[in-house]
């Protein structure tokens, strides 16, 4: 059974700690040069973001209460929505990969349905962290079709969807399947580094 930690962001499986994606990706970001307080503003602002897509998915979203800065995220994620006929089928979902031992929350996947497919949506602010995007995205692709055995997952599409109050949207595709092998090498560096520390 996968458990979720939300305050110090661990995974467990039937109790024991399991890597998990953004953890095993770390590595490979390098936000050194930002100052430290405008990378928690932009954190929270991701949370923010997140949980405003999530929240208008339920159907609970009190719109009155957002924040001025948020109107124009809502509106294009809307648009979204609306030009490309996203269906969720799971939100926020985690996953866990029973060969490979990881664990992760995946944003979003769905059918866009204008397009004819299935797809794993990653919601972003911004594009900063480049390809890695595209490892985060197919690991939690793989995770989830060990986990639930969806025969339309194994052909989705992985996608970026970035989603902030400066821009329109912009939908990103990652296509390179040899980006979960990468993934693969990262999670044995991390295990590695774990023993011999």
């Amino acid at each position: 059974m996968l458990t979720f930690d939300a305050a110090a962001h661990e995974y467990r499986w039937n109790g024991r700690l399991v890597p998990n994606v953004t953890r095993v990706l770390q590595p490979l970001t390098d936000l050194g040069r930002i100052p430290a307080d405008a990378l928690e503003i932009a954190r929270q602002k991701g949370v923010a973001v997140h949980r405003m897509v999530d929240l208008d998915f339920l159907g609970d979203l009190d719109e009155d209460r957002l924040p001025e800065w948020m109107r124009p995220v809502l509106d294009t994620w809307r648009k979204f929505v609306a030009e490309s006929g996203f269906r969720t089928v799971v939100s926020e979902h985690r996953v866990y990969h029973s060969t490979y031992g990881y664990a992760g929350t995946l944003d979003r996947y769905g059918e866009l349905v204008h397009a004819g497919a299935f797809a794993f949506i990653d919601v972003k602010r911004s594009f900063l962290a480049g390809n890695v995007i595209g490892m985060q995205l197919i690991a939690y692709q793989r995770a989830y079709i060990d986990q639930e055995k969806d025969r339309n997952a194994k052909k989705a599409l992985r996608y970026a969807l970035r989603l902030n109050e400066n821009a329109p949207y912009r939908l990103e595709p990652y296509t390179d399947e040899d980006q979960f092998q990468d993934f693969l090498a990262c999670l044995t560096y991390l295990r590695v580094r774990g023993k011999y520390q």
